[in-house]
């Protein structure tokens, strides 16, 4: 399971709104993290035939063109997490995330769970962890490199910490792992990948 999230850029010239800078003005897109972790995901079912990608997501209707990205890049099925409830909160706090996907987790029954270390509006990098407290499942964070015994069930990390030190360790399945940019080259999504997707 790959937890993805829409992320909002804004263009070069806007106007808020509000308060808020103007819909018109954001274009939304994958997570940057978040395109490492499904890439590792996609080379972990290439290597194994008998493993599923599946992405989820907390987001609105335009949250689906986000894991259509993701589709089309390997995973095999997308789940967007939404209500009306949702929609009318102001803010979901990384709390009522972790309870959102843990739902996901519960329904799903993953042995791996993957999230990008941080997303690029927020930057707090604390929604997998807290998944991970809120599930019950071991759990490392900045991962910049994994090798997966999935006979085993166990995962080598290796972990980067401040200062430029490396951790190597040991994390049995089930598990979270937060994905550090550049453990891998995320693919681009091919047209037949796109079209399929839809």
């Amino acid at each position: 399971l790959v937890t993805v999230k829409e992320v909002a850029e804004v263009e070069d010239e806007f106007e808020i709104s509000g308060g808020d800078i103007a819909e018109q003005y954001l274009e939304y897109d994958l997570n940057e993290w978040d395109d490492y972790a499904v890439e590792e995901a996609v080379q972990i079912s290439e290597e194994n035939d008998d493993v599923e990608v599946v992405t989820a997501t907390i987001g609105p209707e335009r949250a689906e063109e986000t894991i259509r990205m993701a589709l089309a890049k390997g995973a095999d099925r997308a789940l967007r997490v939404w209500d009306d409830d949702i929609e009318g909160s102001a803010y979901l706090d990384v709390d009522a995330k972790a309870e959102l996907l843990a739902g996901v987790v519960e329904e799903e029954d993953p042995d791996l769970v993957l999230s990008g270390v941080q997303s690029g509006d927020e930057s707090n990098g604390a929604t997998g962890v807290a998944l991970a407290e809120k599930i019950g499942f071991e759990w490392a964070a900045v991962v910049n490199a994994l090798d997966l015994d999935i006979g085993e069930g166990d995962t080598s990390v290796h972990r980067e910490l401040e200062g430029g030190v490396e951790e190597l360790t040991d994390v049995e399945a089930p598990a979270v792992l937060t994905i550090q940019s550049g453990i891998n080259e995320p693919r681009y999504a091919s047209l037949r990948g796109i079209r399929q997707a839809q």
